[in-house]
């Protein structure tokens, strides 16, 4: 299965990356939107967040209206603000921080 975020491949993890919001959020809406060559998840957040995710038989592609830091040791995709500094570390980690 190839997997894409943002126009970039990345490794397939069993049981998926958590989203990690860099800016909190209070409410959100989230629809499913089922075809017969896919499905169509779209979930918008009150903070400003768009996420699309398209998943076919052989790919999964997500694009978020952000940047994002993706951390492979934790499979956590941090989902970031313009105020965010990301480090990336040597094991795949990445330290964020916000200014």
């Amino acid at each position: 299965m190839r997997v894409f975020l943002n126009g970039q491949e990345m490794s397939f993890v069993d049981g998926g990356y958590e989203y990690v919001f860099m800016k909190p959020y209070k409410n959100h809406q989230h629809e499913v939107i089922k075809r017969e060559h896919g499905e169509l998840t779209i979930q918008l957040y009150d903070n400003g967040v768009q996420i699309r995710t398209l998943v076919t038989k052989n790919e999964v592609a997500t694009l978020i209206n952000r940047d994002v830091a993706i951390d492979t040791v934790h499979n956590k995709i941090y989902i970031l603000e313009e105020d965010s500094k990301v480090r990336k570390n040597s094991d795949g980690s990445v330290t964020v921080e916000v200014l």
